[in-house]
C-alpha cells in the first residue's frame, strides 16, 4: 500500500501521540511488488504482493523495545505501542544506546520513477517475451525473473525527525543453459526507471555465452589477467565496503587497521587510478537519502586515487571518537576509464574473462582476502583473442589487491552483484594482472 506524504504524517504522528516512553522512533514502509518468472522458455508464475509495515521502538532510559504491525486501526497502533514500551521495560541496559536524531535537512529524493511504478503485468511479460523466443529459436533453454517494486518509507521520532522517500524498483535476470548441459550464460541489472532496462539486450548476451561456454576445457589454477565484468567488479568492491568500518578497524579487526592502532584513514591503499564514492542523486544509480537511523545521506568519497578519505563511523563509534558520523552508503560508485572490453583483451596475451561472481565467503578479515567461484561464463584469452570456453574456478582474492592491479579500466555503467544486491552501484569492467585462482569447479 502507498501512501502519500500527508496520509504517512499523520499516521506516524498518530502514533507518536500515543507514546509515553522517553523516546520513541516510528518506521513505515508500504510497498507494492509485481513479479513474473519464467522457465524452459515459457512464463511459469506471476505474482502481486501488497504491504504495509508499522514498527515503533520506544527506549526507557537505555532499554529500548520494538514492535511490528501491519494493522492499521487506532486499537492495533495503541497495542503496538504499549508491546514496544513493555519489552522496553524487560530489555538490558545498552551501554552504546544513543538517543533517537531530532530534526534533519535531507536532499531531495531522485529515486522515484513513474515508469516502474506504473508498470502493469502485461508490460512485464512483454519485455519477459524477447528473451524467451530468442533462446526458443537459438535451441537453448531460458529462465529468469522480472520483477518490479514501487514503495515509500518514513522515519519519524519524538524528538522531532521526519523524513518520507518514495522509490521504484526493477529487478530482471535470465540464465541460459544448452541442451547437452554444458554451457551456461547470465545476464542482468537492476534500475530505477524501468525505461532503462533492455531485456533483449541482457537476453542476447546470457545466450550468446550458454553457446560459446559449451564443452569448457580445465586449465591450471594460478595467477592470471583477467578481465572483470561489472558484476564481478560491483560484488568485490561492495565486499570492500562492507568492511570499511572505523571501528573495526580501530579496533584491531580489519584490513584498515594500522599498525600499532587506530586507522588507515588517509593512507594510500589502493591503485591511484582507483576512486569510488556514494552519491544519493547520482542520475544512474541514485540511493536513498537517508540511512536506516535516520541520518542524512549526502556525497562521500571513499577512496580518491587509491587513499582512503572517509571511513564509516555510527553514532555510537563517532561520538566516542570525536568526529562526524558517517553512515554506510546506499550506493557504490567507481569512477572509470575509456578502454572497452574488446580492447582490454586484444591486449591480453594470456588471460580469462569473467562473467560474474558467486558464493563469495570471508577468508582473512584482517587482509580481506576472499574466496568464491566463477559462474555462469569464463573464457581463455590467447594472444588477443578469445579462444576457448573453460571450467569455472575457485578464487582466493583480496578486493585490496585487486584494486592495486588494474591496467585498464571501461566506463561505469549501472550493474547488478551476485552476493551484495542492497546498494546501487554503478562501477566499469576491469582488466587486472595478478588474480588467483585456487582450484578447478566442475559445476556449469
Amino acid at each position: 500500500m502507498i501512501l502519500a506524504e500527508s496520509d504517512a504524517k499523520a499516521l506516524v504522528d498518530k502514533v507518536l501521540s500515543f507514546a509515553t516512553a522517553d523516546s520513541t522512533q516510528v518506521s513505515l514502509v508500504g510497498t507494492e511488488q509485481n513479479n513474473i518468472r519464467f522457465a524452459l522458455n515459457s512464463i511459469t508464475t506471476n505474482g502481486f504482493q501488497d504491504d504495509l509495515r508499522l514498527t515503533v521502538t520506544s527506549s526507557l532510559g537505555s532499554r529500548t523495545g520494538a514492535f511490528t504491525i501491519n494493522q492499521l486501526s487506532d486499537k492495533a497502533i495503541r497495542e503496538a505501542v504499549q508491546k514496544a514500551e513493555e519489552l522496553a521495560r524487560l530489555a538490558p541496559e545498552d551501554p552504546e544506546f544513543l538517543l533517537p536524531l531530532g530534526k534533519q535537512t535531507y536532499l531531495s529524493s531522485t529515486t522515484f520513477y513513474d515508469s516502474t511504478a506504473s508498470a502493469t503485468m502485461t508490460r512485464l511479460a512483454a519485455l519477459c517475451k524477447p528473451v524467451v523466443e530468442e533462446a526458443e529459436r537459438r535451441k537453448v533453454d531460458s529462465a529468469g525473473y522480472i520483477h518490479t517494486n514501487n514503495g515509500f518509507s518514513v522515519m519519524a521520532t519524538s524528538s522531532g525527525m521526519f523524513i518520507y522517500e518514495k522509490e521504484t524498483g526493477v529487478d530482471f535476470t535470465v540464465t541460459a543453459r544448452t541442451s547437452n548441459g554444458t554451457g551456461s550464460g547470465w545476464a542482468g541489472n537492476l534500475y530505477h526507471d524501468l525505461d532503462l532496462l533492455d531485456t533483449a539486450e541482457l537476453g542476447r548476451v546470457a545466450i550468446d555465452k550458454s553457446i560459446l561456454s559449451q564443452n569448457p576445457v580445465t586449465i591450471e589454477p594460478g595467477k592470471y589477467t583477467v578481465i572483470l565484468e561489472p558484476s564481478a567488479v560491483a560484488d568485490l568492491i561492495g565486499w570492500m565496503l562492507l568492511h570499511f568500518e572505523a571501528r573495526s578497524a580501530d579496533e584491531g579487526r580489519s584490513f584498515l587497521t594500522k599498525e600499532g592502532g587506530t586507522n588507515n584513514l588517509g593512507k594510500k591503499l589502493l591503485g591511484k587510478n582507483v576512486s569510488i564514492y556514494s552519491d544519493p542523486n547520482d542520475t544512474i544509480a541514485p540511493g536513498s537519502v537517508y540511512s536506516t537511523d535516520g541520518l542524512p545521506m549526502y556525497r562521500t568519497n571513499w577512496i580518491e586515487n587509491g587513499i582512503v578519505k572517509n571511513l564509516i563511523y555510527s553514532r555510537y563509534w563517532a561520538e566516542k571518537s570525536g568526529v562526524q558520523p558517517i553512515p554506510f552508503p546506499t550506493n557504490v560508485i567507481m569512477t572509470g576509464g575509456k578502454s572497452s572490453v574488446d580492447e582490454m583483451i586484444k591486449s591480453v596475451k594470456k588471460g580469462i574473462l569473467v562473467t560474474r561472481l558467486w558464493y563469495i565467503r570471508d577468508v582473512d578479515p584482517r587482509t580481506l582476502l576472499v574466496t568464491g567461484l566463477t559462474r555462469d561464463g569464463s573464457f581463455l584469452i590467447e594472444n588477443g583473442e578469445i579462444t576457448k570456453p573453460v571450467k569455472n574456478m575457485r578464487f582466493n582474492e583480496s578486493p585490496v589487491s585487486v584494486l592495486s592491479n588494474i591496467d585498464a579500466m571501461g566506463e561505469s555503467v549501472r550493474a547488478r552483484g551476485s552476493e551484495i544486491e542492497e546498494w546501487s552501484f554503478k562501477v566499469p569492467p576491469l582488466l587486472v594482472s595478478g588474480f588467483s585462482f585456487s582450484s578447478v569447479s566442475d559445476a556449469v
